[in-house]
């Protein structure tokens, strides 16, 4: 049996019994042990299941189960899970970085989550430790997320330890930036409710600009990226400013 053919089967299985113990999983399913667990951390890894005390548990809102993250952005969450710890309140914006990293936090206990990403949402709605707050506002369902004035409003009465940002791009001398006013208000929101904000970028968008900056280098604390920033000028602005990279 093909992998894909194989982890069909095993998601399958585990959405029709929601929650199955590993060693029955692994009787049920064509392949060695072996080979179904490298099939469950990959399975896990991107986003289709969860795994938890030697059970195997499907959360995977049918929204995002094509989502395949990239290894370069695994390595990014998971470097950003090891900054949250048991009991934080922190907020998770939009996009697929911070989604990544939702699936890194699932069994970070008592941890309380504020969040206008609708995948987000509904991973953790299956989760009884992280309680999970959604803004308000109006779907933009090209990012499945909740966006505009309501979103702005309930983000602005919120207030967390850390903020973790996904962006569209990085402007070497001003800032992060992005596409629409949409995405600018709840971004910039998002960072003047949070102590400490976090941008995870992969080494891609370092090349890359957009229309508006919602945020300047002196409102960033840490950046985590896969790769060493070659760029001098923007290595420049984050030291001049004293952000943190970590290099996943």
């Amino acid at each position: 049996m093909r992998n894909d053919e194989r982890r069909k089967q095993i998601v399958e299985i585990v959405m029709e019994e929601e929650s199955i113990r590993v060693s029955d999983l692994i009787d049920r399913v064509d392949g060695s042990a072996a080979t179904v667990r490298r099939d469950l951390t990959f399975l896990e890894q991107n986003g289709y299941i969860l795994r938890k005390h030697g059970f195997v548990k499907y959360v995977q809102p049918e929204m995002v189960q094509s989502i395949e993250f990239s290894p370069e952005m695994l390595e990014i969450a998971k470097a950003a899970a090891k900054l949250v710890e048991d009991g934080d309140t922190i907020m998770l914006d939009s996009g697929f970085s911070t989604l990544a990293l939702a699936y890194q936090l699932t069994s970070v206990n008592n941890l309380t989550v504020i969040t206008n990403s609708i995948p987000v949402a509904a991973l953790f709605n299956s989760i009884e430790h992280i309680q999970t707050y959604v803004t308000g506002g109006f779907l933009r369902v090209r990012e499945n997320a909740l966006v505009g004035t309501d979103a702005i409003e309930s983000i602005r009465k919120m207030h967390a330890v850390k903020v973790f940002i996904s962006t569209t791009g990085i402007r070497e001398t001003s800032g992060l930036t992005c596409v629409s006013t949409f995405q600018e208000d709840v971004k910039r929101a998002f960072v003047n409710a949070a102590d400490k904000v976090i941008l995870l970028a992969t080494d891609q968008k370092f090349g890359k600009d957009a229309v508006r900056v919602f945020a300047t280098f002196d409102q960033i604390d840490t950046i985590i990226t896969n790769k060493p920033i070659e760029s001098k000028v923007l290595l420049q602005s984050l030291d001049k400013n004293n952000v943190e990279v970590i290099i996943a």
